[in-house]
């Protein structure tokens, strides 16, 4: 995550350092098919391509949950 300390130093992000949450930035996987989030397989580390472990689709979009909960209206 040092990307995160590189974005709270700089001076414009001073001011807004408090809305930096760490916990925010964890990635979280929404299956479209299912319309939840989900858990999911990556057969081959290589690639992005996942599978969601309860329909076995790869309909999957990834993204914080935070971000998923806010774009896909979920509870």
């Amino acid at each position: 995550m040092s990307w995160f300390w590189d974005l709270v130093n700089i001076e414009e992000f001073w001011d807004k350092r408090e809305d930096f949450k760490k916990d925010r930035w964890e990635i979280s996987f929404y299956c479209k098919d299912c319309k939840k989030l989900v858990e999911v397989d990556r057969p081959d580390p290589k690639w992005y391509k996942f599978i969601c472990t309860i329909c076995k689709w790869t309909n999957i979009v990834i993204w914080t949950e935070e971000g998923l909960k806010s774009n896909y209206k979920i509870k």
